[in-house]
C-alpha cells in the first residue's frame, strides 16, 4: 500500500501530465505558417500558402488526443485529490481503481500515439521521398508539430512514473535487499548447521 508521499508524487505527477498534455494541445492548435508554393517564395502573398494542423487528419487527431487524454487525466486527479478508492465499501474502491487503470491506459494509447504522429511530420507531403515535404517550406510549422510530440511523450512519461510509484512507494527506493543476518549465521541469513 503506497505511503502519503507516494500519493503525493502520484498526484503530483498526474497534474504534470495534464499540463503537458493541455501544453501539447495548444502547441498543435497554434501550428500554423505560410509556406512557399511550387512557384517559389517571394514576399507577396499570393506566392504563399497557409500550412496548419488542420489540413492533416493525423494532427487534428494529435489534438485531439491530446485534449482527451487531459481531460482523462484531470478527471482522475480530482477524483484521487478528494480521497476516491480509499474509503467505503470494497465494491466502490475496487470499481474507482478499475477506472483509474483504463483511464492510465487510454491516456497512455492517446498520447504515444500523439507523439508518434507528430514526429512523421517530416514525412508528411513526401510521397515517399520523391518530392519536398511540408518542412521543406514551412520550418516553423513544423518545429511547432514536433515540439507537440515532444510534450505529448513528455506526458507519457509523467504518467508512467505515476503509475510506477503507485506501484513501487518511494519508501523501498533506498533499502537494502539483504536482510540481517543472525548471530551464528552467514550472510543473506544462511544458517550452517
Amino acid at each position: 500500500m503506497p505511503d502519503g508521499s507516494t500519493d503525493a508524487a502520484c498526484l503530483a505527477l498526474r497534474i504534470a501530465t495534464v499540463a503537458l498534455s493541455v501544453a501539447s494541445a495548444a502547441m498543435m492548435a497554434s501550428a500554423s505558417q505560410r509556406s512557399c508554393t511550387a512557384a517559389g517564395c517571394s514576399p507577396s502573398p499570393a506566392s504563399q500558402q497557409q500550412v496548419s494542423y488542420s489540413d492533416y487528419s493525423s494532427l487534428k487527431y494529435s489534438l485531439a488526443a491530446t485534449i482527451v487524454s487531459a481531460a482523462v487525466q484531470a478527471a482522475a486527479a480530482c477524483v484521487k485529490a478528494r480521497g476516491g478508492g480509499k474509503e467505503g465499501d470494497e465494491s466502490k474502491s475496487k470499481a474507482i481503481k478499475s477506472l483509474y487503470e483504463l483511464a492510465d491506459a487510454a491516456s497512455q494509447v492517446f498520447l504515444y500515439s500523439s507523439s508518434a504522429l507528430s514526429f512523421s511530420v517530416d514525412d508528411f507531403g513526401t510521397c515517399g521521398h520523391r518530392v519536398a515535404g511540408v518542412c521543406k517550406g514551412s520550418g516553423e510549422f513544423c518545429q511547432r508539430v514536433r515540439a507537440s510530440g515532444i510534450l505529448s511523450m513528455a506526458a507519457a512519461v509523467c504518467l508512467a512514473a505515476s503509475k510506477y510509484l503507485k506501484d513501487v512507494p518511494v519508501s523501498t527506493w533506498f533499502k537494502s535487499g539483504e536482510k540481517k543476518a543472525k548471530k551464528g549465521c552467514g550472510p543473506r541469513g544462511h544458517c550452517h548447521h
